[in-house]
């Protein structure tokens, strides 16, 4: 077992035993160490995760391969025996020739060149695959990093309501004390908190499993922190280029299309047949005679054979092309739909934060203390407050809309200050 599988087996067993280590989710539940960054978190998942390691063995087997294909054709020797001695009128070893000859294939028309050309395109194919890995391990991270982030927010959430339940259940049960209210209300009351308790730690839950996730990248436990304010910094919109999309699928369509050039050179090279020479000598019965042979092959059809490869190649080119004009039509038409998305999603939260929840809150405010004069029922308090509630979570929902949205449009069209995560391929 490798180091990396054998550290990720041991942040298995740590989340594990971390989630029994966890307090009230409305304390410091998560406070040991330092908060861990996006960049951070995604340049750990790279260090630590095996596909980086395929990709670049990848690489390593396509340069070997263009090794190889810098090699002329291999000479070859061979020796010949006739007329060996058998039975009867055939037992005469007078009549036995043994022949040596050395044979070389000479190539014509810069094959090898093309043939290495092809290999290295084959090198670039693979470097592809590479900047995919990255790419993968970085979207994924940055889902896990922004919805654990989300998930914590929903824990603060539930927490206030936790509070704001308790001061009503102390309110209420000094009226019904008083007999000013009934036992109904009460009751009201203490179902509301431990409906709020029960939403506490099911967001708490939630958010653990989602620290453990990305903490298993790199072999990290479930008590890792994120940047607490990440979200707020989200909310700043950037400049992003639609036209200038990027993916490493375009990469790697790219680096087929040099492929299939490549073995279209190589397909007409083929063209001009390659001559087989060889020299030996032959050795004529029990005595000393000895002869000095010759010859050159040359194969027929090359052309024949060159132009239909060369159609297939072609063909193939041209499938490439129109993948790639679907792929740019599709992030296009993704990134557009991010970007919709997240506009809509940011002019929400801005009513929200501007008008709806502004009046909810006071309409709290003035319900608890018409309450408090006994001017209202405790279920006109319940319901200002549900309000507010419910406008709290709906920007949560429009904010992991925009904060989604945003990340993904951002992959698709970095701005021009972040650098796109690149791995290093070694020589």
């Amino acid at each position: 077992m490798s180091f990396k599988l054998f550290g990720l087996a041991s942040a298995m067993a740590l989340s594990a035993a971390t989630a029994q280590a966890q307090s009230d989710p409305c304390g410091d539940a998560i406070s040991a160490g330092d908060a861990i960054s996006l960049e951070q978190a995604t340049r750990q998942a790279l260090a630590a995760d095996l596909r980086p390691e395929l990709a670049i063995a990848g690489v390593r087997a396509a340069r070997s391969e263009r090794a190889i294909a810098a090699l002329r054709p291999a000479d070859t020797v061979s020796v010949e025996i006739e007329d060996f001695p058998g039975t009867g009128l055939a037992s005469n070893i007078d009549s036995l020739q043994i022949t040596g000859s050395f044979s070389r294939v000479w190539e014509r028309g810069g094959k090898r060149e093309a043939r290495e050309a092809f290999a290295s395109s084959g090198v670039g194919l693979a470097q592809a695959a590479t900047a995919m890995a990255a790419y993968d391990i970085r979207e994924e991270v940055e889902t896990l990093y922004l919805e654990t982030a989300i998930a914590e927010e929903q824990i603060a959430l539930a927490c206030d309501r936790v509070r704001i339940a308790q001061d009503l259940e102390a309110a209420v049960q000094k009226r019904v004390d008083a007999a000013r209210d009934p036992e109904l209300a009460r009751a009201t009351a203490i179902s509301d908190r431990l409906r709020a308790d029960a939403d506490v730690r099911r967001y708490a839950a939630k958010a653990e499993n989602l620290r453990a996730a990305l903490g298993a990248y790199w072999q990290a436990g479930a008590d890792i922190r994120i940047e607490p304010d990440i979200l707020d910094t989200r909310l700043i919109p950037r400049l992003l280029d639609v036209s200038a999309l990027y993916s490493p699928e375009l990469e790697r369509l790219d680096a087929e299309r040099l492929q299939t050039a490549a073995r279209i050179e190589l397909d007409r090279k083929q063209a001009i047949p390659d001559v087989t020479w060889s020299v030996g000598v032959r050795k004529l019965g029990i005595e000393d005679d000895l002869a000095v042979i010759g010859g050159a092959s040359i194969p027929l059809g090359s052309s024949i054979r060159s132009d239909t490869a060369v159609a297939r190649a072609r063909a193939e080119q041209r499938r490439i092309e129109v993948q790639r004009d679907v792929l740019q039509q599709d992030l296009l038409r993704r990134a557009v739909g991010y970007q919709r998305n997240a506009i809509t999603a940011l002019e929400q939260i801005e009513e929200i934060d501007t008008a709806l929840l502004p009046a909810a809150t006071e309409a709290v405010a003035l319900a608890r203390d018409g309450y408090a004069r006994g001017a209202f029922s405790y279920l006109d308090v319940i319901g200002a407050q549900r309000a507010v509630a419910i406008l709290r979570e709906e920007r949560l929902a429009h904010l992991r809309t925009y904060i989604l949205n945003e990340a993904a449009l951002a992959r698709l069209a970095p701005p021009a200050d972040v650098p796109t995560t690149r791995l290093e391929t070694p020589q």
